[in-house]
């Protein structure tokens, strides 16, 4: 395998937006693309075609669909900086992602968490999370406020992806591994979806997991990832491969 360098930042795809208020069932609509990510990694990027469609339902508080999808636009190219300094551990970084945002009364975030990902890598995940839980979220009225987000990344088109495997590459592997990852989410049971990327050595180059919910965010999650890193993959060859499966 080459020697890993910093890519281009990964290209976003599309995002999905959804935000629960009271009172409504559901409606749907479209709101206008975002701005693509300014940092000065993306300079050497195509230009982001992006994709969303908004959907609202729920028994929360209620919260302006507009100024939360405003919010996660702004956010963009910090999370772009994220990726960027995570292409320099792995270079065909990219997956996609879901954000799901509790919003207190005071617009700070009270838990955040990935629903859903497939970046396959956890510091990256772990930064997206950050900068979603340092913001200050539109305010919630008669209650605290719901809010979720969906991002593709695709990987910088000057790498090689990764070369995708389905979980029966692994299935040997991840049997013998299963009592070390049942005791990671003893506290926070469910399912929680893992990728990670083999090296040609058949160690993790990288892991990163999504859990089922906001209790698995932290201490399980960290655990499910370390142990991941310790496993023994099958070699994948001249080239990388990335493997998604589930942990439950």
């Amino acid at each position: 395998m080459r020697s890993l360098r910093p890519a281009a930042l990964p290209r976003l795809r599309s995002v999905v937006l959804v935000v629960s208020l009271a009172f409504v069932v559901s409606c749907g609509g479209s709101e206008p693309p975002p701005q693509a990510p300014t940092s000065a990694a993306a300079k050497t990027a195509p230009r982001p075609r992006a994709k969303q469609r908004l959907s609202i339902g729920g028994q929360l508080g209620s919260l302006d669909e507009g100024k939360v999808d405003d919010t996660f636009n702004r956010l963009i190219p910090r999370f772009g900086n994220c990726l960027s300094q995570g292409s320099s551990r792995v270079e065909f970084i990219g997956g996609h992602v879901k954000f799901f945002v509790r919003i207190a009364l005071d617009g700070t975030a009270k838990w955040a968490y990935l629903s859903e990902s497939t970046i396959g890598d956890r510091d990256t995940e772990r930064c997206m999370l950050n900068v979603a839980k340092g913001v200050r979220w539109p305010l919630p009225l008669e209650g605290e406020g719901q809010a979720q987000k969906a991002f593709d990344f695709d990987p910088s088109p000057d790498v090689r992806d990764a070369v995708p495997w389905g979980a029966d590459r692994i299935a040997r592997t991840l049997a013998s591994a299963r009592p070390k990852l049942g005791q990671c989410t003893q506290g926070a049971p469910g399912r929680y979806r893992a990728t990670v990327y083999v090296q040609t050595n058949g160690t993790a180059l990288s892991a990163g997991v999504a859990p089922p919910d906001e209790r698995g965010e932290g201490g399980a999650a960290d655990c499910v990832v370390d142990v991941i890193r310790g496993m023994k993959f099958p070699s994948p060859g001249s080239w990388p491969a990335k493997v998604m499966f589930d942990v439950d």
